[in-house]
């Protein structure tokens, strides 16, 4: 290829069967063509004329994966350091591309940037995400939409009123779902209550922060590093591993209830943090959760990252985590709700080191001069991982960034 008008990218060819050449993709305007490293003769070579889509996905900075397809199938996937200057240039002088279809809106637009105007969009109240359906249809999806959702939120709507409820209302039958004469007495009386304890209020809920905090840290760690493991290396015994882990999740905690305790009990931990922290690391949840979601993503980024320097650890924490942050935001979700629920009655002992949920329990055993106190400290214990749930839930709906891409 003549190097007249000619621009290069060092990177690495992928080819359909899995071989990976490390070189320089070099393009002009006849065509391009990709020299391995130390080779005269190129790996792949293609004239514009037998090309049938090109397809460029930006790394960062100049970092550009590009996809050639050609006219007989034959595709190439390139990791080039300045992929998007080739793809640019070759584009510019491929004159049989696809027509990308324009609508009139589209063309106004160039008209109007060609003669340096503005065009006003109006913008709709209400965008229908499918056009295509009758307005009969969305009604009716609508009202589904609604009906499923008042029966969710029915719940939660009736366990804030009965907290707000005064002792009368809440025995009257039928029970009304909102208080007549709205009051925060149970609360204020359930904060009297634990302050008469013998242990205060604030050490119980230190020690529930603590131990779902650490819990939950320690869990997300040790989930994530062993499924990027089982999820994009092969080692012998890996799917072994990973269906005894699947097949865990078959198990409640009332069937582990025994093991741990005979475990906690030889390693000394017994009435101590540690009995929960721990069992907590090893959950199966996070682990089933994360490799299923690592598979997705793309082998070209960590390979691309390998060929560029990074360490194992780089590519775990600067790559592999920030792509799937809608999985581990679930599984926290999942672990602190199982962590702060807890009542750790049958391996704390200790009441200086039990839960809040063993405490407000306590006060339900109170009998029915409690029943408002109780309500309120229903919402207590439910008010955390709800609220963690509403600020984190872009984050867990949200697609993954490359989960569009193929290898």
């Amino acid at each position: 290829m003549s190097e007249t008008n000619t621009v290069q990218s060092n990177g690495t060819l992928k080819m359909i069967d899995g071989k990976k050449f490390r070189g320089t993709l070099q393009a002009n305007e006849i065509g391009a063509a990709f020299y391995q490293k130390g080779k005269a003769e190129p790996v792949v070579e293609w004239h514009y004329a037998r090309l049938h889509r090109m397809d460029n996905i930006r790394r960062g900075g100049t970092s550009t994966q590009l996809t050639v397809i050609l006219k007989d199938d034959s595709r190439y996937i390139f990791e080039l350091d300045h992929g998007l200057k080739v793809y640019n240039y070759m584009d510019s002088h491929w004159a049989d591309k696809p027509i990308t279809p324009r609508t009139r809106g589209d063309e106004l637009h160039r008209l109007a940037e060609l003669r340096g105007e503005k065009i006003q969009v109006k913008k709709h109240l209400i965008t229908r995400r499918h056009p295509n359906r009758s307005i009969a249809g969305d009604i009716g999806i609508y009202l589904l939409l609604i009906l499923f959702g008042l029966a969710m939120v029915f719940p939660l709507v009736y366990l804030i009123g009965s907290s707000l409820k005064p002792l009368d209302e809440l025995f009257r039958f039928p029970p009304p779902i909102w208080p007549s004469h709205p009051t925060t007495d149970n609360f204020s009386d359930l904060f009297v209550t634990m302050g008469q304890s013998y242990v205060p209020f604030s050490r119980y809920l230190v020690n529930t922060v603590f131990i779902t905090a650490v819990g939950t840290f320690g869990h997300l760690v040790i989930a994530s590093m062993a499924a990027f493991v089982l999820a994009k290396y092969e080692f012998p015994g890996g799917k072994v591993f990973f269906a005894v882990v699947t097949t865990c999740l078959m198990f409640s905690g009332y069937v582990t209830g025994i093991p741990n305790y005979l475990i906690m009990s030889k390693l000394g931990m017994i009435d101590t943090y540690w009995a929960l922290i721990l069992p907590a690391f090893a959950a199966p949840i996070g682990l089933f959760l994360m490799k299923q979601f690592m598979e997705g993503l793309p082998t070209a980024l960590i390979e691309a990252a390998t060929i560029d320097g990074a360490g194992q650890f780089r590519i775990f924490w600067s790559i592999v985590m920030p792509n799937v942050k809608p999985a581990w935001l679930t599984m926290i979700i999942f672990s602190v709700q199982s962590l702060w629920n807890t009542s750790a009655a049958t391996v704390i002992y200790s009441e200086a080191k039990k839960t809040l949920v063993y405490a407000l329990q306590q006060i339900q055993a109170g009998g029915i001069a409690r029943t408002g106190q109780v309500a309120a400290a229903n919402v207590i214990i439910v008010s955390v991982p709800i609220l963690i749930f509403v600020f984190s839930q872009s984050r867990i709906l949200e697609t993954m960034a490359s989960s569009g891409i193929k290898d």
